[in-house]
């Protein structure tokens, strides 16, 4: 590929195709090019995408005596889910309960089965259930938005970036559904340098194919596609050291990013020595063989947590101290119920078999937006911390008479309340209760009007602003931001074209892990889904149709493809989010975002060939190293 000016590129989209326009301006990008000493401008794409988790769309659905519609279904947004079927058929909320159970992965996959069962059962009075099946999953999915991305920077010689200019021309297929707001999210991922001047725009187009929604990474991972590279590009062209070139970039704590936010919790930077040191950066790689070549490539990326959402949890203690805890969010893979239970289990003190989670049913939860946005920990962990607060609170104020001692001067663990910094008098939780016996008084709370202790925490994020549709500028866009840097070493087959990624690792900032193991299951799984979207995956259309839509065709990585033992690791940066629960972040959406651009910076590493076409197949690595033979390289 040339380098392609923004002049070539048409200006002007067609009016009636464009479903939404987003820009971001900050400074004067004219001024910044101006000073520059080396200006890089170049065209990226990425492909329409499948998200292929294993388990296949389904919903049950019927209509009880009341009238009230129940929906089992694969989903994740139980509320908003509920939400979306009782305007569809003009049902009120009370009428309307929706139900889920452990699934089988999402990523932001949204197929609707649950429309089509709520729509039969209402329209036959009996019970349905709709399963699709792979071809029909890879129809009616919400494919990852193909962009085309045109990227030109300018820097100083030391490395200093000035300016960046960013066009992105998105094909969110016929129908607009959640195009608008990944191709506006999108712009939140740059915000990891600091650039002072800056112009983003963005176009959602109309086009005859199917509609695209969320993706692991809601729109960061295609910029970064882009971005990434361009490092790279830039610090040759310098002469400077890739890795370093990222460090004198990166925004620090306390300034100001790009979308106009004070940040905090920044691990970029140690994510990107971590990751360095354990892949060996600098040091030559060993050439295995003849028509093997061998390189190493880096990458850094992130992922916000949006801001303008709700969570709300209820804590019920039980009599023999067991604590039950309540959550609208979803579990569909990632653990969530594991780590929620973990917060609630070092609140109160006890094993984690004392813990009860009741999940999945709109009709026995609160409220909550969702398992989105790398938001479950932050969000839905911070409002059941604050229900157990509730919950202690009262169970404090019982129990304080008993103690002699002010309810805010009281701990209590494995079930006894006792005198902070002393456990010479304690008092059981189980003391708090009535004793069991005949009567309307059995098993009741001793607290006048109470009954039982039942704590109710919501979490939301204060001082939310709106967001100025000129510049693309607000005080507090976000929740937080996690931070992920991943380098790999692979090998080419100049003769076939192949690429082997031969060693991964992962280095990863999530605040304060709640789950560690849990978050490198995140960042292992992400890894191979980030090598799937860099080698193998695309879905092909020929004249509107879908010509790949099932597992014999539609190609992703097996566990061949991905490096495992000592050949893959995921490394934990630990910097604490002051309003996370216990300083946690989100830790899911990052795992993929810098994949793709790292294996193709180790592929120019290996071979020399510069691949701007996801996916990087083997006809595109042996037509570029044949392109570059003839042109002497």
């Amino acid at each position: 590929h040339k380098s392609v000016t923004f002049s070539e590129l048409r200006q002007d989209l067609p009016g009636p195709n464009v479903h939404t326009y987003h820009k971001m301006r900050r400074g004067n990008v004219d001024d910044g090019f101006q000073k520059a000493d080396l200006i890089v401008e170049n065209r990226f794409s990425t492909p329409r995408i499948s998200h292929c988790q294993l388990e296949l769309p389904s919903s049950i659905a019927y209509v009880g005596g009341d009238g009230t519609l129940t929906v089992w279904s694969s989903v994740h947004c139980l509320f908003p889910i509920a939400a979306q079927i009782g305007n569809a058929f003009g049902l009120p909320s009370s009428k309307v309960r929706v139900m889920a159970n452990y699934f089988g992965g999402s990523f932001g996959a949204s197929p609707r089965a649950y429309m089509f069962s709520a729509m039969l059962a209402l329209k036959t009075g009996r019970p349905v259930k709709v399963v699709f099946s792979r071809e029909e999953s890879f129809f009616r999915d919400l494919h990852r938005l193909p962009e085309v991305i045109y990227i030109k920077d300018g820097v100083r010689k030391d490395g200093t970036l000035l300016a960046r200019e960013m066009k992105l021309i998105c094909n969110g297929g016929a129908y607009a559904d959640a195009a608008p707001q990944i191709i506006r999210n999108g712009s939140f991922g740059i915000s990891q340098y600091r650039i002072p001047n800056l112009k983003w725009d963005a176009y959602g187009v109309y086009t005859n194919a199917p509609l695209c929604g969320g993706f692991r990474g809601y729109g960061n991972s295609q910029p970064f596609w882009a971005m990434e590279q361009q490092m790279d590009i830039i610090a040759e062209k310098l002469g400077v050291d890739a890795v370093d070139l990222r460090k004198k970039n990166i925004i620090k704590e306390g300034e100001e990013n790009l979308r106009g936010e004070i940040t905090h919790s920044i691990g970029a930077e140690q994510c990107l020595d971590r990751a360095a040191e354990w892949i060996g950066w600098g040091k030559p790689s060993a050439e295995p063989g003849k028509n093997l070549k061998v390189g190493k490539g880096i990458a850094l990326a992130n992922k916000y947590t949006m801001v303008d959402t709700v969570s709300a949890s209820i804590v019920k203690v039980h009599k023999d101290g067991t604590v039950e805890f309540r959550h609208g969010a979803d579990e569909s893979g990632q653990g969530c119920n594991t780590v929620l239970a973990q917060i609630v289990a070092e609140e109160f003190r006890v094993p984690m078999e004392k813990i009860k989670v009741v999940w999945g049913d709109t009709s026995a939860v609160p409220y909550d937006f969702g398992s989105v946005s790398s938001r479950t920990t932050f969000f839905t962990g911070n409002a059941i911390r604050c229900a157990c607060h509730d919950a202690k609170r009262q169970i404090f104020e019982a129990a304080a008479p008993r103690l002699g001692a002010a309810p805010e001067d009281l701990a209590v663990e494995d079930g006894k309340i006792y005198l902070r910094g002393s456990r010479e008098k304690e008092v059981m939780i189980s003391d708090l209760f009535m004793p069991d016996g005949k009567g309307a008084q059995r098993g009741a709370l001793v607290v006048p009007h109470e009954g039982e202790i039942l704590g109710k925490g919501m979490f939301y994020i204060e001082g939310v602003t709106k967001e100025d549709y000129g510049t693309g500028q607000g005080k507090k866009l976000t929740a937080s931001y996690g931070y992920a840097a991943q380098a790999t070493e692979v090998a080419v087959d100049t003769e076939t074209g192949i690429v082997k990624v031969l060693r991964w690792v992962n280095a990863f900032d999530m605040g304060q892990p709640i789950n560690p193991k849990l978050c490198e299951g995140q960042m292992e799984g992400g890894a191979g889904m980030g090598i799937g979207s860099a080698l193998y995956e695309e879905v092909l259309m020929e004249n509107g149709k879908i010509v790949n839509p099932g597992f014999n065709d539609y190609r992703f990585p097996s566990t061949k493809e991905i490096p495992s033992g000592n050949n893959m690791t995921s490394l934990i940066v630990e910097a604490p989010h002051r309003e996370g629960p216990f300083g946690a972040k989100g830790a899911g959406e990052a795992a993929m975002t810098p994949s793709a651009p790292a294996i193709a910076n180790a592929i120019y590493n290996a071979v020399g060939i510069r691949i701007m076409d996801l996916p990087i197949t083997p006809d595109k690595v042996l037509k570029a190293l044949k392109d570059a033979k003839k042109e002497g390289f």
